[in-house]
């Protein structure tokens, strides 16, 4: 049972401990879970990362398996810097573009990434945008650029051409520390916590090839609706049309072209296409099918119409001052009585009399306009008096 007590006091005393801990050094606690960046994990800015880009390619409809792919020349361009917690900052001069690049969870969207890549190809070429790394694969597959800076890259790869057969390997994205590609568009089963994020990158960018006999190749680009046969939708259209990232031509699509337009171009080249909008009330987006772009427009909801404010009640107007009372007039003086406008009065004065007890030895006696009540009440002081008399006499004896 001792054993049992000295146990039970050392858990007390550790769990008293902790909870002191807790409260003298609650600046530890909080910065602990600041420093784990809600689960994420933080990077290590003065750990050293690199940058790869493998080129391998396999098969591609009637184009046998090349294989690993030595000769391709590849530019990297830094589109953001990288801060500790995972947060983008977006540099010059892609930050005039205005994309929407806060960290990985922002730019997770096919649809995004596709737009930042066609964004920044567009700047590149506008601006001659000289790249931030170069590099050329080896005979192993493998561009590496070596040390660089942590951030988000956008990498261009050249065309290669080799027994008439046209290598082309699609513009990508990578983050710097990030996953390691081992397939197209797939990760190393990386969990997205900065701790477990590679420092030494390898990006595999997506691939495609043709032969160059089949030259030049068609593309089209086509036009859809999504407004439930919109009547306010509008009569025409504007799409620019860039060829690796520089303006080709300017079209418009319409029903009198059935909204589509084609084109042909010499292969190895890049297409991208872009809407030219004149209007709030649709939302466009544009993929693409091999060589066919397509531009859909949908119908944005309506913004429900602001009720009018209320009319602000008017100001209650003064009441009128109510008149004043006109003044009363005096009233007639009455005249002074006469001695014959009170018979009533000595009438009343005489009934009061009348009805005096009889012990008394009132009198009715007829009235000769004299007054007799006195003399029944100085006979009652009198009787008093005499009463008063007898007993005061009775005490001195």
């Amino acid at each position: 049972m001792k054993i049992f007590e000295k146990v039970k006091k050392l858990i007390v005393g550790a769990a008293a401990l902790s909870m002191s801990a807790m409260f003298l050094l609650p600046g530890v606690v909080a910065s602990a879970s600041s420093n784990n960046n809600n689960g994420l994990g933080t990077i290590d800015m003065n750990k050293d990362a690199t940058l790869s880009v493998y080129y391998y390619f396999n098969s591609y409809g009637d184009i046998p398996e090349y294989g690993k792919m030595a000769g391709v020349n590849v530019k990297a361009y830094k589109i953001a810097s990288i801060s500790e917690t995972g947060q983008f900052t977006v540099v010059s001069p892609f930050d005039s573009l205005g994309l929407d690049i806060k960290d990985m969870y922002s730019i997770a969207d096919q649809d995004k990434w596709n737009n930042i890549i066609t964004e920044a190809s567009k700047c590149i070429a506008a601006n001659g945008v000289q790249p931030s790394y170069t590099a050329t694969s080896d005979a192993e597959g493998y561009a590496k650029f070596g040390k660089v800076d942590k951030g988000l890259y956008l990498g261009i790869s050249d065309p290669l051409v080799i027994d008439q057969i046209q290598y082309k390997y699609w513009d990508f994205l990578s983050v710097v520390p990030g996953p390691n590609n081992l397939e197209e568009n797939q990760g190393n089963g990386w969990d997205g916590t900065w701790s477990n994020a590679s420092y030494d990158v390898i990006a595999i960018p997506k691939r495609e090839a043709v032969h160059l006999e089949d030259d030049p190749e068609p593309f089209s680009v086509y036009k859809q609706w999504i407004d439930n046969g919109g009547e306010d939708r509008p009569k025409s259209i504007t799409v620019k049309i860039y060829c690796d990232g520089n303006l080709l031509e300017t079209v418009d699509l319409s029903n009198e072209n059935n909204w589509q337009y084609s084109w042909q171009y010499e292969k190895g080249h890049n297409f991208t296409v872009e809407e030219v909008m004149n209007t709030d009330d649709y939302t466009s987006n544009v993929s693409r099918n091999e060589n066919s772009f397509i531009v859909v427009n949908t119908k944005n909801p309506e913004t429900p119409e602001t009720p009018d404010k209320p009319n602000k009640p008017s100001k209650p107007t003064k009441p009128d001052n109510p008149e004043s009372p006109k003044t009363p007039e005096n009233p007639d003086t009455p005249n002074n009585p006469t001695p014959d406008d009170t018979p009533d009065v000595l009438g009343a004065i005489r009934d009061f009399i009348g009805e005096l007890p009889e012990v008394l030895g009132a009198r009715r006696l007829p009235q000769t306009g004299q007054l007799w009540w006195p003399i029944p009440v100085l006979a009652i002081l009198g009787i008093l008096l005499i009463i008063f008399g007898f007993r005061s006499e009775k005490h001195r004896k």
